[in-house]
């Protein structure tokens, strides 16, 4: 009974062959080749998915900058000289392109009584000199100097200027003791390029400083704001509040900004630079402004397929020779935009 059981239950010893004991030579080698080329193929795929995802990355923040930036800069442009001069040159005081104190500016001082500088006016990139700090000093990443737009227009209605600043329009003060109406708060307001960080001098963005002034005889200037809105409170006349800091971010990541002033002589349409225009003899009225600039993005693409060199507003721009390797790594874009001046009024003989 016992041996029966035993011999029922026992293990079965299988008897391994010489044939079964591992893989061959040949085929450990097939199976090594078949595992590097299935390596290879998935890590081909998972680079080209990763330039993929920082390119897509990389071309939705050059068009957040194109569908919310841009706008904003050609609406504000487009108000230039809005209640403001019969023509705009840069001997007409208030004409909505800034070029000049003397000529657009009469009589404006800063807060403080302090005149107001050239690099706080329409620059280009062919103008000097250059200021310090926060004023204009041409800062670009490229081989060519950026340039500077300053605009002035009367507020329509209560609005905001580009720093988010609310700005009032058309409203009832006392004027020899008599309720009156007078117009908007005239808004100024400057485009250039700025470091966010000190630090990153070759890091930019497109910055928007905006103040304020009056021009109207009043009895009581602190009147004509709405309290707890300090941007509106305005204590006397002929004096820009709050113009010539920093300002605030419109674009960020900007290479290049310039601009080029357009005028209209008959049927003919001419683009000059600040340099150019002011050199004129007879300086033609103002009716249009080309504005145009390099814009790249946020990360770094992995392609080699890059250009440093571009074409804005009919000159060759290339970046500057010290630029790092990985600086040209980023996705650029170059914008262009016509803005006439719908407030400007053309001189005709």
């Amino acid at each position: 009974m016992s041996n029966s059981y035993y011999s029922l239950y026992r293990p079965i010893k299988k008897k391994v062959t010489k044939y079964q004991q591992g893989f061959t030579l040949v085929e450990l080698m097939i199976s090594l080749v078949l595992g590097l080329l299935i390596s290879a193929a998935v890590i081909q795929v998972y680079i080209a998915n990763v330039k993929a995802v920082t390119l897509q990355d990389a071309g939705s923040s050059i068009i957040d900058a194109n569908v919310f930036g841009v706008p904003v800069l050609e609406e504000h442009v487009r108000l230039a000289n809005l209640g403001l001069a019969d023509a705009i040159n840069d001997t007409n005081n208030g004409a909505g392109i800034v070029l000049t104190q003397t000529g657009n500016l009469k009589d404006i001082k800063l807060t403080g009584d302090e005149d107001i500088p050239l690099t706080l006016l329409t620059r280009t990139g062919d103008v000097t000199p250059v200021g310090v700090d926060n004023e204009w000093t041409g800062m670009t990443t490229t081989d060519n100097p950026s340039g500077q737009l300053a605009i002035q227009f009367r507020a329509p209605q209560n609005m905001y200027d580009c720093e988010g600043q609310l700005a009032l329009g058309p409203r009832e003060v006392n004027i020899n003791k008599v309720k009156k109406i007078i117009d908007g708060q005239i808004v100024i307001e400057r485009y250039y390029l700025n470091a966010q960080d000190t630090t990153k001098p070759n890091q930019l963005s497109l910055y928007c400083d905006a103040g304020r002034y009056i021009t109207e005889d009043m009895d009581n200037y602190s009147e004509q704001g709405q309290a707890g809105k300090t941007s509106t409170i305005l204590t006397a006349k002929n004096v820009i509040k709050n113009f010539g800091d920093k300002g605030e971010i419109l674009i960020q990541n900007v290479d290049y900004f310039d601009i080029l002033l357009g005028t209209k002589k008959g049927n003919n349409i001419r683009y000059y630079t600040v340099d150019q225009y002011t050199k004129l003899t007879d300086r033609p009225d103002i009716t249009s402004i080309k504005t145009g600039g390099i814009v790249r993005s946020d990360n770094i693409v992995q392609t080699s397929e890059l250009t440093d060199t571009f074409s804005v507003l009919g000159k060759i721009v290339k970046l500057k020779s010290d630029t790092t390797a990985a600086d040209k790594k980023y996705l650029r874009f170059v914008f262009q935009n016509e803005i006439a001046l719908r407030n400007a009024r053309q001189k005709y003989s």
